[in-house]
């Protein structure tokens, strides 16, 4: 029976370093897609920003 309960605790550790190291992958994922999609926006707006300097 003890060893039962062992075996359970040591279950759940487990499980919740997993959950730990899932989130740390899901959180890198949305850094990426984060820079993905504003990276672009940034350009465009320096562009946009150099075609009105270049008209003033």
């Amino acid at each position: 029976m003890l060893a039962a309960i062992k075996a359970i605790l040591s279950e759940e550790r487990a499980q919740s370093e997993w959950s730990s190291v899932y989130m740390l992958i899901i959180l890198i994922i949305a850094a990426l897609l984060l820079i993905a999609v504003i990276k672009p926006m940034f350009r465009q707006s320096q562009q946009i920003v150099q075609k009105t300097d270049a008209k003033l």
